[in-house]
């Protein structure tokens, strides 16, 4: 083969793979702009998307895409999006190092995690209320964070991580097994179609079925909010965990509130009155909404906060 021959086969090289190279660079925004991506949820809720933008007064450069939740966090690792929706307590933030802006005007409301009961299980059955109780307070955000990332990066069964929190703080102790009585009464704890609501319906399973007499039928990945709050209501589940947060803007579609006391105290009141349904003491964490980026390109365009993200879109907005 002569040498002119050679030359042209490795400039042929040469050009595919840098084809090859450019089709392989991840497809986000272009320089200096941003790509963010969110879940159909979170476009279309009152405290998502379209509230964000109203309450800190921007818009992306670029139309947001629409992205499953188990691949959004992937995407933004890899540089295909810049900027996703989250929650405070996912464990992927972590598990791909990403930064979790502050919402410094305070948009997102509260969604502290609490027992929702069934009143008239509550009524048959006053003690739950104490052995639901002894959660309160009992997981702050980063814990609940490590939990949710246990299962889900480290493949660790919800049941066993539950365990072995209870067991950590001392709510159960290492040997405790279920102590049901013959012809118990059945409690029926369920729970919506996440990791986070395993991990929840475990421990609440696990804390009545070890503390009480009473025997417990688990129904945990049910589906979404409104199977679990309808079938509690029709009194077919008698507890599961919701967020105050969920209760206010989709449940009772009730406006945007900052305030957790004051959000709390409504729902428990408004769910008394209305649908029969008991708040009792939160677990402690807030799983609110948030919006995150990559650490490095977060501190490359100086956004640490929300309205550092708007005032960075505002500027590219104006630059077009």
């Amino acid at each position: 083969m002569s040498n002119s021959i050679r030359l042209i086969i490795i400039a042929g090289l040469v050009v595919a793979i840098g084809v090859a190279l450019v089709l392989l660079q991840p497809p986000g925004a272009a320089e200096g702009e941003l790509q963010a991506a969110f879940d159909a949820e979170f476009h279309t809720r009152p405290d998502g998307y379209k509230g964000l933008c109203a309450h800190y007064d921007f818009a992306f450069p670029t139309k947001p895409r629409q992205m499953d939740p188990g691949l959004m966090y992937q995407a933004c690792a890899k540089g295909q999006v810049d900027v996703i929706n989250a929650f405070t307590s996912d464990g992927r933030i972590a598990a791909f190092n990403l930064k979790v802006l502050e919402d410094d005007q305070r948009f997102f409301p509260p969604y502290y995690a609490a027992p929702l009961i069934n009143a008239q299980t509550l009524a048959e059955h006053p003690d739950l209320e104490a052995v639901l109780g002894k959660l309160g307070g009992a997981i702050s955000t980063q814990q609940m964070q490590q939990l949710n990332y246990q299962v889900d990066e480290k493949g660790r069964k919800a049941r066993d991580v539950a365990r072995a929190f209870l067991v950590d703080q001392g709510l159960l102790a290492q040997d405790a097994q279920p102590r049901t009585a013959d012809g118990a009464a059945t409690i029926v704890v369920a729970g919506k179609q996440f990791t986070e609501q395993e991990i929840l319906g475990e421990m609440m399973a696990q804390m009545i079925e070890c503390t009480t007499d009473l025997d417990v039928d688990r129904r945990l990945n049910l589906g979404g909010t409104m199977i679990c709050f309808n079938a509690t209501r029709s009194g077919d589940i008698d507890v599961y965990a919701e967020y105050t947060g969920t209760g206010l803007v989709s449940i009772l579609e009730r406006e945007v509130m900052s305030d957790p006391e004051a959000v709390y105290e409504l729902v428990a009141r408004e769910f008394d009155e209305q649908y029969g349904l008991t708040w009792l003491d939160p677990f402690g964490f807030n799983n609110s909404y948030t919006l995150t980026m990559r650490h490095m390109h977060a501190e490359e365009l100086g956004i640490a906060t929300i309205s550092d993200l708007a005032e960075h879109c505002r500027e590219l907005n104006a630059a077009e």
